[in-house]
């Protein structure tokens, strides 16, 4: 009878081809840097759905100046808001090679599938490693980040996605 090439040897190394059960190390997050106002939204890759040309929105009335409207997205109404606006920072709007970075639901609650988010160009693609990101010590985070970094010596912010979506879920 043939040993299973999966079992490992009689002095406890794996035989080739045998499975390990060591998990391989993340070092490295896939990542969106998504240009606003004067630096960067760090996203991971999985929480952008897709990144769409600039849509005038439907505006609403009696809101928050942070949040822009409504557009037509999928045949689904994605609620659009500003990053600095909610962010308590000027948001002018009306920037050059504006775009949609439209998110995905991370709160579990099924009447906000989508949030839009205005950007001012379009993302860059990184798979972002610990040794790139430094912690912005000379700024404070707003009320919409988790924190203000650099990324390889450029300003960037990392949003607070949940946060952002609970604002708009208290709108709608």
């Amino acid at each position: 009878m043939q040993p299973d090439k999966r079992e490992a040897s009689m002095n406890g190394t794996p035989m080739k081809g045998a499975p390990t059960s060591a998990k391989p190390e993340v070092n490295q997050i896939a990542t969106l840097l998504v240009p606003i106002s004067g630096r960067l939204l760090v996203l991971p890759n999985v929480a952008v759905a897709e990144i769409i040309p600039f849509r005038d929105p439907v505006v609403a009335e009696d809101v928050p100046t942070w949040f822009l409207g409504f557009f037509e997205w999928r045949s689904s109404q994605v609620p659009l808001v500003s990053f600095e606006a909610i962010n308590d920072e000027p948001f002018a709007g009306r920037g050059f090679g504006r775009r949609i970075a439209i998110l995905n639901n991370v709160t579990g609650d099924a009447n906000l599938p989508f949030v839009g988010v205005v950007t001012e160009g379009l993302p860059r693609l990184l798979r972002l490693a610990p040794d790139e990101i430094a912690d912005d010590a000379d700024s404070s985070a707003g009320p919409a980040e988790l924190a203000r970094v650099y990324i390889n010596g450029e300003r960037a912010s990392i949003p607070n996605v949940a946060w952002i979506q609970q604002q708009v879920l208290r709108v709608v």
